[in-house]
């Protein structure tokens, strides 16, 4: 995987689980068939999260990328953390490093009774502690349903210290049933109006399903 990726890459607490994952044509992978740990290849087309139900379509041209801890692998396949999503790079190998659209869910274990509101207030510490003193503007704060989930929807502007340039994060914060699911764009200002539309196309495309729904569904004629 692309170093830039590495560091993107999410340490989280969760529960182990093996798989051993072959990648075969029309299942969303990237590459040959042969057998290989899901942090290994991109994915196209549609992905389904079977660890904390949902589905997204990865934009046409775009592959998404394990955003989880690192599997290892051995003679019996693979073995890894629960999948909390993907991460989509929006420009062209090398990758920018903070030019991306992320989905990533999690149980709230951080939080006794999360709420929306909590998560929101937790990213926007994050990027805190990343802005400029005085760097960090909130443009839009304000209520949206996504596939029949009510949460948030909050677009930053802020002059990152270590990048030294102004930057945009267009964030979602969902809830349910304890989970937390965060799409969120991270994009440079001059590139903000372009990828917004990427954005837009992906969160269109998200849906809960229960694990194995998705795979079940029989296309319409």
């Amino acid at each position: 995987m692309n170093s830039v990726l590495v560091l993107l890459l999410v340490t989280v607490a969760g529960y182990t689980q093996t798989a051993s994952i072959k990648q075969q044509p029309g299942n969303g992978s990237v590459g040959s068939t042969v057998e290989q740990c899901p942090d290994t290849h991109g994915w196209t087309e549609k992905y389904e999260n079977t660890s904390y139900g949902f589905t997204i379509t990865i934009p046409e041209g775009f592959q998404g990328f394990w955003n989880s801890a690192p599997c290892t692998s051995d003679a019996e396949g693979c073995t890894c953390m629960s999948d909390h999503g993907r991460i989509i790079p929006l420009s062209q190998k090398p990758y920018e490093h903070e030019r991306h659209i992320e989905v990533f869910a999690s149980h709230g274990a951080d939080l006794d009774e999360p709420t929306v509101a909590q998560a929101i207030a937790q990213h926007l510490k994050w990027i805190r502690k990343r802005a400029r003193r005085h760097g960090l503007m909130v443009r839009k704060r304000l209520g949206v349903t996504v596939d029949g989930v009510r949460g948030e929807h909050v677009v930053v502007r802020y002059y990152d210290k270590r990048m030294k340039a102004w930057l945009v994060e267009d964030f979602i914060e969902l809830l349910k049933d304890g989970s937390e699911y965060s799409l969120c764009l991270r994009t440079p200002r001059k590139n903000y109006e372009h990828d917004m539309q990427i954005f837009d196309v992906l969160v269109a495309s998200f849906t809960f399903e229960k694990p194995g729904e998705a795979s079940k569904k029989v296309p319409n004629d």
